[in-house]
């Protein structure tokens, strides 16, 4: 257990953490951060999300300035609408992992720091990618092309995140089988997922990059998650925080567990800033 200090920010994951199951943030939640930033803390997002995936909640949230998109491959400044602190992948990384997905049954998802993009006839069978879910937020956000491969080898040089969606779980671990020889960092999330990204970039990297930027420790940060793709922060982090509906690993890799993210459990970790 790592000792408990004065916290001065708190690393929201959002999906399965800040946002109930049906990806609304609770009226307990919003008024949990609202507190805690009128005492002085800072409170940010740490999401695997890219920017345009995310807008619909900086009306409802104002409080938060600061987001870690991308697993960390980017910082973002909400209030200036600017990114920074980019670590996009390498371009030849980029195009051995698209011609992976090219090869199977694959929905590669690009994150850019300015767009999100799907290809089209893909996005119409969500559900068969297991993403369904987030149909509202990916028809809203999503730029949509024709042919994916195309718009990934158009913008090699820009790529921050690569995900990528399986029809099934054990055709997921046949792809990380296959990219095991190439130099990046692999993460499961959702049901089917593979993320994607530059070798040493992950939520912990990020947090890091964003402390640097706010001058704070991150020894004085909570970082709060449920999925395995948010063990890097909740490592770097002063104390790490699991959300009741967190996978296995993650609750016994957490200094502490709260309520689900159906009851209110991210508010519960926000008042650990006030430990």
């Amino acid at each position: 257990m790592k000792q408990e200090a004065c916290y001065k920010l708190a690393a929201l994951d959002m999906d399965g953490t800040l946002l109930n199951s049906r990806k609304k943030v609770s009226t307990k939640n919003r008024q949990a951060i609202q507190e805690a930033v009128s005492h002085g803390k800072t409170i940010v997002y740490a999401t695997g999300r890219a920017v345009c995936e995310m807008e619909e909640y900086f009306e409802q949230l104002p409080e938060i300035r600061y987001a870690i998109f991308a697993s960390g491959a980017g910082l973002y400044d909400i209030q200036e609408q600017r990114a920074f602190g980019l670590r996009p992948l390498p371009p030849e990384v980029a195009a051995v992992i698209l011609e992976e997905a090219k090869a199977r049954d694959i929905m590669p998802q690009i994150v850019l720091a300015d767009c999100d993009a799907v290809q089209q006839d893909q996005l119409d069978q969500l559900e068969k990618y297991w993403m369904g879910v987030y149909r509202p937020m990916y028809e809203r956000a999503m730029t949509r092309v024709v042919d994916i491969h195309a718009f990934g080898a158009k913008h090699l040089d820009e790529i921050l995140k690569i995900n990528l969606y399986h029809t099934n779980p054990e055709d997921r671990v046949l792809t990380l089988q296959e990219l095991s020889g190439t130099q990046i960092e692999k993460v499961f999330s959702e049901r089917t997922s593979l993320e994607c990204s530059a070798k040493g970039v992950n939520k912990g990297s990020g947090l890091e990059a964003l402390c640097s930027e706010l001058g704070i420790e991150p020894a004085a940060c909570i970082a709060v998650g449920d999925a395995e793709n948010d063990l890097p922060m909740m490592r770097v982090a002063g104390l790490g925080v699991a959300m009741g509906n967190a996978h296995q690993r993650v609750r016994k890799a957490a200094d502490r567990i709260v309520a689900g993210n159906d009851e209110n459990g991210c508010a519960e970790a926000i008042r650990l800033l006030f430990s």
